[in-house]
């Protein structure tokens, strides 16, 4: 026969799994910022580059 699951281990699974979309939903939005922010940075030494600033 097998044993029932453990609840303190589904706890555990369920919180894992949590932790991981909070990960991968920060990550997300830091790569995406952080892309935002370099691409004004660019943008803006492009800009003064064109027109002699």
């Amino acid at each position: 026969m097998t044993e029932a699951p453990d609840d303190h281990a589904v706890e555990e699974e369920l919180r894992m799994a949590f932790g991981r979309a909070i990960g991968f939903t920060l990550a997300a939005l830091l790569l995406l910022l952080g892309g935002g922010i370099l691409l004004i940075l660019a943008a803006a030494a492009f800009f003064r580059f064109m027109f002699g600033g």
